[in-house]
């Protein structure tokens, strides 16, 4: 039976009043005991096969090759500053070359302008003078031509007249004045 004051666990002997403790012991140890002495040949057994000594060495042999790792950026990254400072180097001799090809370049088109353009003054000159020589040339002979047919006309001229007036003197006095005038004329 149940009372109020006295709880009582279904099962649970008690004894007094009180419920009995459970704990087993063996060769005069209990649970506690066993795991203590378990862990301690663990501890025992790790120190006896020296698992401290390799994870050490595993752990030193890491931080090795970290340190080399961050030696080989540090020298990966001071080869790659000095071929950033030599390419930099490089685009701007690469820059100043540019510019100085460009100002030869830029020299040497006008000097070929140039050049262009006193040749094409020096031909322009030549097909002037040429023409102006053609010119000239033309109204000589045009004038030449004009005089040679003024004089045919006028010893045309003169020849009808000679032949209508059939007086001696008279004819005399008109070709001397025809010949006269011819001479005024052609000079």
């Amino acid at each position: 039976m149940m009372t109020a004051t006295s709880p009582e666990i279904a099962g649970a002997p008690t004894i007094g009043g009180t419920e009995a403790s459970h704990t087993l012991t063996w060769l005069g140890l209990n649970a506690e005991g066993y795991i203590a002495i378990a862990f301690v040949i663990f501890v025992g057994l790790l120190l006896y096969l020296r698992v401290p000594a390799m994870i050490t060495a595993a752990l030193d042999a890491r931080a090795t090759r970290v340190r080399s790792d961050l030696d080989d950026a540090k020298r990966l990254r001071t080869e790659a500053e000095a071929l950033l400072a030599t390419a930099r180097g490089k685009a701007e001799a690469a820059g100043h070359d540019l510019e100085h090809i460009l100002a030869t370049a830029r020299a040497e088109a006008a000097t070929i302008v140039a050049g262009a353009h006193a040749a094409t003054d020096a031909v322009i000159a030549r097909r002037t003078a040429m023409a102006e020589t053609k010119i000239a040339a033309a109204g000589r002979s045009a004038e030449a031509a004009v005089r040679a047919q003024a004089v045919d006309l006028a010893t045309s001229a003169a020849r009808r007249m000679i032949v209508a007036h059939d007086d001696p003197a008279d004819a005399a006095r008109l070709t001397a004045a025809a010949i006269g005038e011819l001479d005024r004329r052609l000079h």
